[in-house]
């Protein structure tokens, strides 16, 4: 499914299209899990989570 994750911050944006795929496999979310706790903090568990995966097309924004 085509999809766009956009920040803004004060005058600058940025914007990533591409396509999403949903993964539910464990090591896919391991993964996620993992990489998303080394950058803030580790999440609750929760057995229902799932990765939302980007294949980046096109990239936008101000510099």
């Amino acid at each position: 499914m085509p999809v766009a994750v956009c920040q803004i911050d004060g005058p600058r944006w940025s914007t990533l299209e591409g396509l999403a795929v949903v993964r539910d496999d464990p090591a896919a979310v391991a993964e996620a899990v993992r990489r998303y706790a080394e950058r803030y903090r580790a999440p609750r568990v929760n057995p229902e989570r799932v990765v939302l995966e980007i294949s980046i097309t096109r990239v936008l924004g101000t510099l």
